[in-house]
């Protein structure tokens, strides 16, 4: 692994979206916002906003997440992508416990319950390989609560 980021191209993100569309149940297949997906792409190269991997990660998934640029599987996009920033980055062996940790986060930040500060400080774990302390686990657990009847 080297130090030197890989970054999406635009060609790339189009070919995952497709596949993520295909293979995981279907649904609306098409762009919505093509600028927004290109300015996503070029902004996290910008190393004085995005200066390590996991905030340019941070970045991909909140973003993809958030900006509806799909007419559909906006949040399996933004799971895709990290998954594929990590592995053309050399992380491979994240690949997996990302899928696996990141899936449920993702519904939260769509749902607006996790903030783009909190998902930096789970991912910077999951990147880290390390399990998040208390303090962070709470954190969690208090943004996925919200809007929960029996935790109001």
């Amino acid at each position: 692994m080297s130090n030197k980021i890989e970054y999406i191209s635009y060609e790339e993100l189009l070919n995952v979206y497709a596949k993520t569309i295909a293979n995981s149940g279907g649904g609306l297949s098409g762009i919505r916002d093509d600028g927004g997906i290109q300015s996503l792409l070029q902004f996290v190269q910008d190393d004085e906003y995005y200066p390590d991997f996991v905030d340019k990660l941070t970045y991909l998934v909140y973003g993809f997440c958030h900006g509806h640029y799909y007419l559909d599987g906006n949040k399996r996009i933004s799971l895709t992508v990290g998954v594929y920033f990590l592995i053309k980055n050399g992380y491979y062996f994240l690949a997996s416990n990302f899928m696996k940790e990141v899936e449920a986060l993702i519904y939260h930040v769509a749902a607006g319950n996790i903030d783009r500060d909190l998902l930096k400080r789970a991912l910077r774990c999951v990147v880290n390989d390390v399990d998040y302390d208390e303090e962070l686990k709470l954190d969690i657990i208090s943004a996925m609560s919200k809007g929960l009847p029996f935790c109001e």
